[in-house]
């Protein structure tokens, strides 16, 4: 089980890098797709390579062990609310607005992670109040007002 701050910080992550690769590929380099399909091809890969570039870092650093189906939708849903909008209007590809791309992205990134880690805290909660108990049942017969059976306990050891 992750801490919530490390959930956090993957997500942020994962949007700075996706931010990133938006910035490089699209307003740095200019690509722009032939085609609708193309597009969407370019726009899921940056989602997978972000999602699996944050992983791979934070296995190799001993940070974390984030998962991808957290990574995933926290770095699709990071580049339709707050990177998509801000790439396609950026008014030009200077430092300033990739590094304000950038924060945006891992702003992004650590609100979506926030329901990852509001599960965390009711799993955590739900598990809390579940208790077990453990019932011994012994056979004793009676029988004349003699005890018959098993009526020693597993943890006693005669001497």
């Amino acid at each position: 089980m992750m801490r919530k701050r490390d959930i956090i910080c993957a997500g942020a992550g994962t949007g700075a890098m996706l931010a990133t690769l938006v910035a490089l590929i699209m307003l740095k380099i200019g690509l722009e797709p032939p085609s609708f399909g193309a597009a969407l091809a370019v726009f899921i890969g940056m989602i997978l390579i972000s999602a699996f570039a944050v992983k791979r870092i934070s296995q190799q650093i001993g940070c974390c062990e984030p998962s991808l189906k957290q990574l995933i939708p926290v770095s699709f849903l990071t580049f339709l609310l707050p990177i998509l909008g801000p790439a396609f209007g950026a008014p030009n590809s200077d430092l300033d607005t990739l590094a304000t791309l950038i924060v945006m992205g891992a702003i992004g990134g650590a609100f979506w992670s926030l329901p990852y880690v509001l599960w965390g805290l009711i799993r955590k909660t739900d598990s809390n109040h579940t208790t077990s108990s453990t019932v011994v049942i012994k056979n004793i017969t009676i029988k004349d007002s003699v005890v018959m059976g098993d009526v020693s306990n597993e943890e006693e050891k005669f001497s």
